[in-house]
C-alpha cells in the first residue's frame, strides 16, 4: 500500500513535466584556477639582432638553423573570476535520466601584469643582462564551449529534485595577452655583447630598445565537466534550478603569433625583413568553477 503510494506521487510528479522535451537558461558567475603562460619564440640573442648588431651575420650562433632551441620563460597569473551564460536543449527519458546539448560562453577577468620568469636560454641571458623591466599582462579570457550532458534526477514527494550530471564538449577559447620587455637606456646598465668587437656599437644600438605588443590568443580545447545541484518546480512546465559546476580543458596552445615592436623594431632580425620572429604560447591544464541560476522550460 505505501509502496504504490509513493509510486503514484512519483508518477504525478513525472507528469508535472509531461513534456520531455525542455530547454533551459543559465546565468552565474565562476572563478578560475591560476595559469602560468610558458613561451617560447624564434627569436636569436640580441647580437644577432642586424637592427642593433651590423655585423651579427659574422657571429657563429647568429646562423644557426635552430632558432630559439631551448629558449623560452613564463609568466604566472593568479586566479580569474567572472561571468557564465549558458543555453540548453535536453530530452528527457524517464523522471530520472535526461541528456542535453548545451552552449556556454565563459569571460574570466584576470586583469594582471606579472614578472617575467623562469626564463631558459636566450631569454635567462635578456632577463638577465639586458632588461629593467620584463612584463606579462593577462586580461580577459574568453571561451564559446559546446557540451553534451547526460543528468541523473532523484525525484521524491517534494517539489525538490537533486540532481547530478557529466559532460564532454570543446571549447573556442581566446586569452588577451600583452607584453612589454624595455632595456635601460643608459648602456653602462647593459652586459650584452661585451664580448664583441663592435660592443660600444652594441650598447648604444641595444640601450632604450622595448619589445613590446599585444594579441588575442587562441585555441579550441577539449573538456569535461561534472554538475551537482536541485530544481524546485514552479508549475507543471517551469522549473528553477541551482546548480555547482566544475569544467576542466586540456591545455592550451596557442599558433604563432607576432606583432608590436622587437627591439624597437619591425618584429625580423635581418635588415632585409627575413626571419621574422614569432612566439608560442601554452598553458596546462585548466579548471573552472561556476555556480548558475537555471530557467527550464517544458517544451510542448
Amino acid at each position: 500500500m505505501l509502496l504504490g503510494l509513493v509510486g503514484s506521487t512519483l508518477l504525478v510528479c513525472a507528469h508535472g513535466r509531461a513534456d520531455p522535451l525542455y530547454a533551459s537558461v543559465s546565468l552565474g558567475r565562476n572563478v578560475s584556477g591560476d595559469v602560468t603562460m610558458r613561451s617560447r619564440s624564434n627569436d636569436r640573442a640580441s647580437i644577432c639582432d642586424e637592427y642593433i648588431n651590423p655585423r651579427a651575420l659574422s657571429v657563429a650562433r647568429c646562423t644557426t638553423p635552430d632558432r630559439g632551441a631551448g629558449d623560452g620563460w613564463a609568466a604566472p597569473f593568479d586566479g580569474g573570476r567572472g561571468f557564465s551564460a549558458e543555453a540548453e536543449l535536453g530530452y528527457r527519458f524517464s523522471p530520472r535520466f535526461r541528456v542535453a546539448v548545451v552552449y556556454g560562453y565563459n569571460a574570466a577577468e584576470f586583469d594582471q601584469t606579472v614578472s617575467s620568469t623562469d626564463a631558459l636560454g636566450a631569454d635567462f641571458d635578456k632577463i638577465d643582462n639586458e632588461l629593467s623591466t620584463g612584463e606579462e599582462s593577462l586580461g580577459t579570457a574568453s571561451s564559446h564551449e559546446l557540451f553534451a550532458v547526460a543528468y541523473r534526477d532523484w525525484p521524491n514527494r517534494s517539489r525538490w529534485t537533486p540532481f547530478v550530471g557529466v559532460g564532454v564538449g570543446v571549447a573556442q577559447v581566446r586569452k588577451d595577452f600583452s607584453w612589454v620587455w624595455a632595456r635601460s637606456a643608459d648602456p653602462d646598465d647593459i652586459l650584452t655583447g661585451r664580448d664583441q668587437p663592435n660592443a660600444q656599437e652594441i650598447l648604444g644600438n641595444l640601450a632604450g630598445t622595448v619589445s613590446a605588443g599585444r594579441s588575442a590568443l587562441n585555441d579550441t580545447m577539449a573538456g569535461f565537466l561534472v554538475l551537482a545541484g536541485v530544481s524546485h518546480q514552479l508549475t507543471d512546465t517551469i522549473d528553477v534550478a541551482f546548480k555547482l559546476q566544475w569544467k576542466r580543458f586540456d591545455s592550451f596552445d596557442s599558433g604563432a603569433y607576432g606583432g608590436g615592436v622587437l627591439r624597437s623594431h619591425p618584429p625580423n632580425l635581418r635588415l632585409d625583413g627575413s626571419e621574422p620572429v614569432s612566439t608560442w604560447t601554452r598553458t596546462g591544464d585548466t579548471d573552472r568553477y561556476s555556480f548558475m541560476l537555471t530557467l527550464q522550460f517544458g517544451i510542448p
